[in-house]
């Protein structure tokens, strides 16, 4: 009988999980926090912002904004940027690490960064040449992504 007990809690459960997935809906600019909006309108221009998406989890929310060049921008529930892939535009230096750009600039002189992203405790850059490199939070180069 125990066992018909567990298997029916897990099965409750996965319908439970699955029913609260993602909801994701589109958003206006004034939507996003301020430290986003404040983002946008320091290295892009609104104008230029074709959808914003917002996705809502179990307990995060994330934004997702697309741009008419085709520049991607990911910022968390407070604002803060964790993802922008400007294709093959170099992203806006300003916000890169000044140790990682020039690491960048002296190591692969005739690059770009194109993409980067935040991953916890370390940032991934893309450069024009598809090399990811790995950098920790304080700028210092780890390695390259395999």
């Amino acid at each position: 009988m125990n066992t018909i007990k567990k298997l029916f809690l897990v099965v409750a459960l996965a319908f439970v999980a699955v029913g609260v997935k993602a909801q994701d809906k589109l958003v206006q600019f004034g939507d996003l926090p301020k430290v986003a909006q404040n983002f946008i309108t320091t290295y892009y221009a609104v104008n230029q912002v074709s959808y914003i998406k917002m996705e809502k989890e179990l307990f995060s929310k994330s934004y997702d904004v697309k741009l008419n060049n085709g520049v991607e921008i990911e910022f968390d529930s407070k604002g803060n940027w964790t993802e922008v892939d400007a294709k093959k535009k170099a992203v806006p230096y300003q916000i890169v690490n000044p140790k990682i750009v020039a690491y960048v600039k002296k190591s692969f002189p005739n690059n770009e960064i194109v993409q980067i992203s935040l991953d916890g405790r370390k940032i991934e850059v893309e450069l024009t040449n598809g090399l990811e490199l790995v950098f920790n939070k304080q700028g210092k180069f780890i390695g390259i992504e395999h």
